[in-house]
């Protein structure tokens, strides 16, 4: 629907400048006729005028000066009545024999006719026409010519009557402020159009984002709730497992039944703490502990995961920045990926934890960065970040959407780069405080 309300909106722009621009050209045309009409008009009543005065026979005489100022009067007269520009009674020869104008004396051959040359042979041969529009010294004007005729029919003269056309230079600005209004407002509804799909999509997403949030705060209000009931149980099972165990278990003859009712247990109660710790979304407690340090102690609390792997796990820290942090949260996040690490080993591997100072988008940082070995994965990485997502046969699908969320609150980001069959790398960036 967006789609063609744009596309509509922009052919409605291209047709109203196009048929605004085409309205003018008409326009233009429509008033060049009309200035045609008008002025074969006026000089076919000027030879009229002279032919019934009986003036034909004085032109062609001796006596021709001696009507010259009465002819001059009446081109005049017709030259102010009709608001032309000038009004001229010419020979085959383009020289004046009577004019409107007191600038161009008699006998004065008017050359600026000859651009006109055709259409006054046209006169000459009986046809009154007018004649293209030209520009003189940044003037627009526009003639026409009508034939004069004697007694006799035979054509003596040519009746010139010029006209000005400047009114037309307004056409010109029109057209072209036209084209580049269509120019300018085609690139508006183009901008239009990118910004709307633009709100739509953003619309679109912040929409699924609170559906998909309204969802998870209701499951995670359930999973709180039936969780905090599960762990009562848990703890009355693992106890109950243990008097069975200490009553009935030998040392002789051991039953490994025993211990899968604490192993299950704990693990059952492993995924309640993740639903816990992701619906209750407690408030960190920062401050500016030793990174390092912090780092350190949780990679020392796994020393017995990482032997019993048989992975190697290298340490590579550099002196990094002062950073603002709650070591509780930091321990979780180092468990989580490096636990996750060992978990994607396939026999021997080896696991490097780094540390460095890193700056992002001019602001520094300090980058802990846990890369393994192992086998690697073809997800992306916006989806493992989703909460119950996991790409493991077990588990909440709840660590990494956790380890998202403490990272982000610590102000923080967080990136994911994995390839199957080459390893992975997790790297959580914390703000240096300032």
């Amino acid at each position: 629907m967006v789609t063609g309300m744009v596309a509509l909106t922009v052919l409605v722009l291209i047709g109203f400048a196009v048929g605004a621009w085409r309205f003018l050209q008409d326009m233009g045309k429509y008033l060049e006729d009309e200035l045609d009409r008008r002025l074969l008009s006026v000089a076919t009543l000027t030879a009229q005028v002279i032919e019934a005065g009986d003036f034909t026979y004085d032109i062609q005489s001796d006596r021709a000066r001696l009507i010259v100022p009465t002819l001059n009067n009446i081109l005049h007269g017709i030259q102010s009545r009709n608001q032309m520009q000038g009004v001229y009674l010419v020979d085959d020869s383009f020289r004046v024999i009577s004019s409107s104008l007191e600038v161009f004396a008699p006998g004065e051959r008017l050359s600026f006719l000859e651009e006109d040359s055709v259409f006054v042979h046209r006169a000459l041969a009986g046809t009154a026409t007018a004649a293209r529009m030209q520009i003189v010294a940044g003037n627009r004007f526009k003639s026409a010519y009508a034939p004069l005729r004697n007694d006799l029919a035979e054509i003596i003269g040519v009746i010139v009557v010029q006209a000005s056309a400047d009114f037309f230079a307004l056409l010109g600005p029109f057209q072209r402020g036209l084209i580049i209004g269509g120019v300018v407002s085609v690139l508006l509804a183009v901008l239009f159009s990118v910004f709307l799909f633009w709100a739509v999509s953003l619309l679109g997403k912040t929409h699924e984002s609170l559906r998909r949030s309204e969802r998870l705060a209701a499951m995670g209000q359930m999973a709180a709730t039936v969780a905090h009931e599960i762990r009562n149980p848990l703890g009355i099972i693992i106890g109950t497992a243990d008097v069975l165990k200490s009553k009935y278990g030998t040392e002789e003859t051991p039953d490994e039944l025993f211990d899968y009712i604490p192993s299950e247990v704990r693990r059952l109660n492993r995924l309640v703490s993740d639903f816990l710790t992701f619906a209750r979304d407690r408030e960190l407690q920062c401050n500016e502990t030793d990174l390092q340090k912090s780092i350190e102690k949780s990679l020392d609390a796994l020393q017995d995961e990482v032997e019993a792997a048989s992975v190697l796990l290298e340490k590579d820290f550099e002196s990094v920045s002062s950073v603002l942090h709650d070591p509780d949260a930091v321990n979780q996040l180092v468990l989580n990926f490096t636990l996750n690490a060992i978990q994607a080993m396939i026999g021997q591997g080896k696991i490097v934890v780094r540390l460095r100072n890193e700056t992002r988008r001019r602001a520094a940082f300090v980058k802990v960065e846990i890369e393994d070995s192992g086998c690697g994965f073809d997800v992306e990485p916006d989806k493992l970040f989703e909460p119950f997502y996991t790409t493991k046969t077990s588990g909440s699908g709840l660590g990494l959407a956790i380890c998202k969320r403490l990272v982000e609150k610590h102000g923080g980001m967080i990136e994911i780069k994995s390839k199957p069959g080459d390893g992975t790398t997790v790297r959580f960036l914390l703000p240096v405080t300032e």
